[in-house]
């Protein structure tokens, strides 16, 4: 009885280890959830799921790292009292780095205000002119997505 947690334990590992890594095909589909409700988690103000979607290892060309986002994202929920957005043109490829690790990236145009006493705010973009960005993905155990870094263009 005492070996049953143990011997459990290294079944879990060895199938991590030793069953090939799946193919998704339907990653595009899975991006467009994990977007969704991004968007919706934001609206609703919910910093928590919010960051949930990022990596804790996410890191930018601009040197923001995890940390920084959730202080960004933060005072944004703060400082005004409704937050909106959405995306457009949403362009899903996976491709293989020099390394031969495979790269799941998301090409769409975003925007996001902030509403503070009646008055809106451009936050990134607007809706008449979004701006474009690239979202590195990683993908996690078990078919889930973290955002690992964002790409103004």
């Amino acid at each position: 009885m005492k070996y049953i947690i143990p011997i459990i334990i290294i079944a879990v590992i060895s199938l991590y280890f030793f069953l090939p890594a799946s193919k998704d095909d339907d990653s595009s589909a899975k991006i467009e959830r994990l977007l969704n409700n991004l968007v919706e988690s934001g609206e609703r103000k919910d910093i928590n799921v919010v960051m949930e979607y990022f990596s804790p290892d996410y890191e930018d060309a601009k040197g923001r790292t995890y940390p920084v986002i959730r202080n960004i994202v933060e005072t944004a929920f703060e400082r005004f009292e409704v937050i909106e957005g959405g995306y457009s043109n949403l362009i899903v490829s996976t491709t293989e780095n020099e390394n031969g690790d495979t790269e799941t990236i998301a090409n769409l145009d975003i925007w996001i205000k902030g509403i503070r006493s009646g008055s809106a705010y451009k936050l990134i973009g607007s809706q008449d002119k979004p701006q474009n960005i690239e979202i590195g993905f990683e993908s996690v155990m078990f078919g889930g997505w973290k955002i690992i870094r964002v790409k103004e263009n």
